[in-house]
């Protein structure tokens, strides 16, 4: 028996292939995730995005020769970005990115009817211009007909419609729309009416892993897939990668990475107190049942990167034997009394004081510099907004988490996750779940096929690695961090604050 976990990501996707109940991936196909840029402003191609997916499905399909066991498919995505469907189901207009800022005009509108502790109250999210609701609102101003729009799908509700012809929105997700009352699990027709957006719009909302559906003729037509298949949605990407890990209460914490970096915590309860929403954390409805988080992403991790990777015109293996070069000089580096500081906010800033406007920093080169040092700059520089992040939720929740848990790109890359140990002084447990979004999907899609799979054992041993803190390093770069890093992080955002009179 098998099911199929899809992962509609920012930079790739992947259509993947477990078997049930071992959850051993069989295979898998990826591709990079279409876009279209122009200048600052970046969009989604959906429809290359639909044929991806049904190319992966035909290619799994073939391979296996056996599709008459493929009980169901879930598809899991990134938050905030959506389509606008008219009444005949056709795309109106972009689908913007969960990351571009254009509806900055729109957040500002809702804001003169709401104030934003309100809508903190309300929806459990700091009010931002990438949730979806202002999107909504963005293609209403913008294109032609948008607003005899018929309904909204965020991403991974749009692919599962395609698979079964069916429209419902998951809460995961919905609680990325800035429209869903975080604590009474229902759209709200406050937020709606302050974004003049018709509550028909939204579709009824379902739980993760609830079978939705069948498989389309057509898709079976075009996939091989069955009819018999069973559809649902498995939801936001970071909640489905810590099913995958097992990661199921308030004692743990993960650190999922990718092109993006977040923190995730399970909750029992909504926390959108004051307390929160000062510190601006993200509550969301996790894909468990009866069960809440805690989210913060910081917007540049692989972006970084993959920008410093741009930036220096490297290709992959050029790039990894840069990488040894610094795993072998670190004893070096953590020796010298000094080093330099890169705050990666090349898309803007994280939690604490999120703000779009935010700029990266760099500082300490001088006309001996490296691009290895520029990289290794970059490297800490993710350690320490992901060691200002951890503090944070510890101030908030009153817990220590000696152990922080791994899952995505970072997992690869031993000298980053020794950097994590070293500069967050923790425990690193790196998760090397091969596709650990889509594996947690397939999970869910197991449960929608009526299969109840503990995800607390779903990540084998073998596939952990444990890192543990160098008090030499730990020390070195809790310097950095209290002196330079700190200063440098409070002296820029008071900077940008006052440039561009953001409160």
């Amino acid at each position: 028996m098998y099911t199929i976990g899809i992962d509609i990501g920012t930079t790739n996707c992947k259509v993947c292939l477990f078997q049930v109940p071992s959850l051993e991936l069989i295979d898998q196909y990826s591709f990079r995730t279409p876009k279209v840029v122009d200048e600052n402003n970046t969009e989604f191609d959906i429809r290359l995005i639909w044929d991806g997916v049904v190319h992966g499905l035909k290619i799994l399909t073939c391979n296996i020769n056996d599709e008459i066991n493929v009980s169901a498919v879930a598809v899991a995505s990134v938050g905030e970005a959506g389509v606008l469907l008219d009444a005949n189901d056709n795309i109106i207009g972009p689908s913007l990115t969960w990351y571009d800022t254009r509806p900055k005009q729109q957040l500002e509108k809702i804001l003169s009817t709401l104030d934003i502790e309100d809508v903190y109250k309300i929806t459990g999210i700091p009010a931002h211009s990438n949730y979806s609701i202002n999107k909504i609102k963005w293609l209403h101003d913008n294109i032609e007909h948008a607003e005899k729009g018929q309904k909204w799908l965020c991403l991974a509700e749009y692919i599962a419609f395609k698979l079964s012809g069916e429209k419902r929105s998951e809460y995961s997700l919905a609680s990325r729309t800035m429209a869903l009352n975080i604590a009474e699990r229902r759209w709200d027709e406050k937020m709606l009416a302050a974004a003049g957006v018709a509550p028909s719009l939204f579709s009824p909302l379902v739980h993760a892993g609830t079978a939705m559906g069948h498989i389309t003729h057509e898709v079976s037509g075009l996939t091989g897939l069955t009819t018999d298949t069973l559809v649902t949605i498995a939801g936001h990407d970071h909640m489905c990668g810590s099913v995958a890990v097992g990661l199921n209460d308030e004692n743990q914490i993960l650190n999922s990475t990718g092109t993006t970096e977040g923190l995730l915590v399970v909750t029992e309860t909504v926390n959108n107190t004051g307390h929160f929403f000062r510190a601006r954390v993200s509550n969301g409805i996790h894909v468990l049942p009866g069960l809440h988080s805690l989210y913060a992403s910081l917007p540049s991790a692989g972006y970084a990167i993959e920008w410093f990777r741009n930036l220096f015109e490297l290709d992959m293996p050029a790039f990894l034997r840069m990488v040894d070069t610094l795993s072998n000089e670190k004893a070096l580096v953590a020796a010298e009394a000094m080093d330099g500081i890169f705050i990666p906010h090349l898309r803007g800033s994280g939690p604490p004081d999120r703000n779009t406007w935010s700029r990266a920093l760099i500082y300490g080169l001088d006309d001996k510099s490296r691009p290895e040092d520029v990289l290794r700059f970059v490297f800490q520089g993710l350690c320490f907004e992901l060691r200002n992040l951890l503090d944070l939720y510890e101030t908030l929740t009153g817990r220590r988490y000696p152990v922080v848990n791994v899952i995505g790109a970072a997992c690869k890359n031993p000298y980053w996750l020794q950097l994590k140990a070293d500069i967050l002084n923790r425990e690193i447990v790196a998760c090397n779940v091969d596709e650990a979004v889509s594996k947690g999907a397939a999970i869910l899609a197991a449960k929608a096929a009526g299969m109840d799979i503990d995800n607390g054992s779903a990540a084998a041993t073998e596939q952990m690695k444990r890192y543990v803190p160098t008090p030499d390093a730990v020390a070195h770069y809790e310097y950095i961090f209290t002196q330079i890093y700190k200063p440098l992080y409070e002296s820029k955002m008071r900077t940008e604050h006052l440039c561009y009179g953001v409160n």
